[in-house]
């Protein structure tokens, strides 16, 4: 059977078309009976040429972007500290790439001369915040005082501070006519926050010292947002509970002294209030960047006063109270 002539002849005719013309042998190549074939080889050999030749410029560039993009996000974080810091709303974020940022600014400010006052007056309004001291520990800002952060883990924090501020003067208002001064005094505050981003909410309790003290919890939440890249916007409510002593010290009159206004032109009954809530608020802050350092700001204020012991009280002219201000700030 295999010495079939048909098979060798056959055998030997495949056999032969394989050999070239000089008597060698040539290897199988279908391409080369099939042109797609050839174009196709032809073109992955340019395209790999050109990865090896622009690779590197390719990761370069693709690097370059990416610190760009970390650059910039990096600034609109700190905007948006900014914002949620100048709104009176939790500042929750950490500093920026763990530096330390000092900003300054100041801004002319017009507000009731106290809640529930119809009287408004201009006064200046300074400005300062410096966060991320001691490994981003420590914040110093004229809003918040001087503050510890005891418990850092990230997005929740807690920790104490120390400010310093209030008061007023019966020169302030004609409501206030006959009646003693408030003198400014220092405050002790425990206060925990939790930033999800874009929200940020804060618990916080404050202790008033001094000859009147009084003490005050509030609640507050913030989304802060950008509509451009130079400009963010930082949305904020608060809501805060005052008892008697705090209370009777901003709203309170005693008998002595609703009978001193009275005979002063300015007729006064005595009121004792009790602990309730104090206000419901909202603030809106806007800081726009004109440059890397300097940045126009403009904040909204509406205040609300809802508790009866406030409400009530013969010093409320108005329950309803805004500010607004507008000013520069620039940034180390």
């Amino acid at each position: 059977m295999n010495n079939c002539p048909m098979k060798n002849e056959a055998s030997a005719s495949k056999s032969n078309r394989s050999l070239s013309n000089d008597g060698t042998r040539r290897r199988f190549e279908p391409w080369r009976h099939h042109p797609a074939h050839g174009w196709a080889v032809r073109l992955a050999g340019v395209f790999t040429l050109t990865i090896s030749l622009h690779g590197p410029s390719m990761a370069a560039d693709a690097v370059e972007q990416i610190d760009e993009v970390d650059v910039t996000s990096r600034k609109q974080t700190a905007l948006d500290a900014e914002a949620i810091s100048l709104s009176d709303t939790p500042d929750a974020e950490p500093s920026v790439g763990g530096k330390t940022s000092i900003v300054i600014g100041l801004a002319a400010r017009v507000a009731p001369v106290y809640d529930g006052s119809k009287t408004t007056k201009v006064s200046p309004f300074p400005y300062v915040d410096i966060h991320g001291l001691f490994h981003d520990r420590v914040f110093i800002s004229d809003v918040r005082g001087i503050g510890f952060n005891v418990v850092d883990q990230g997005a929740f924090r807690a920790g104490m501070s120390l400010n310093y501020g209030g008061g007023r003067t019966s020169s302030d208002s004609p409501r206030l006519r006959g009646l003693p001064d408030i003198g400014s005094a220092a405050s002790v505050a425990g206060f925990m926050t939790y930033s999800l981003k874009p929200f940020a909410f804060e618990f916080k309790v404050q202790r008033e010292l001094g000859s009147q003290p009084g003490t005050e919890a509030q609640l507050s939440a913030s989304f802060g947002m950008a509509p451009a890249p130079r400009w963010h916007v930082s949305v904020g409510t608060q809501v805060n509970w005052h008892d008697a002593k705090y209370n009777q010290k901003y709203f309170g009159v005693t008998a002595a002294e609703a009978t001193q206004a009275t005979a002063l032109g300015n007729p006064m009954t005595a009121y004792v209030p009790g602990s309730g809530l104090g206000t419901i608020g909202m603030t809106a802050t806007s800081v726009y960047a004109l440059t890397e350092h300097w940045g126009l700001v403009t904040r909204l204020g509406l205040r609300d006063l809802i508790g009866s012991p406030s409400k009530d009280s013969p010093l409320t002219e108005h329950t309803f109270g805004a500010d607004f201000a507008v000013g520069a700030i620039y940034k180390f």
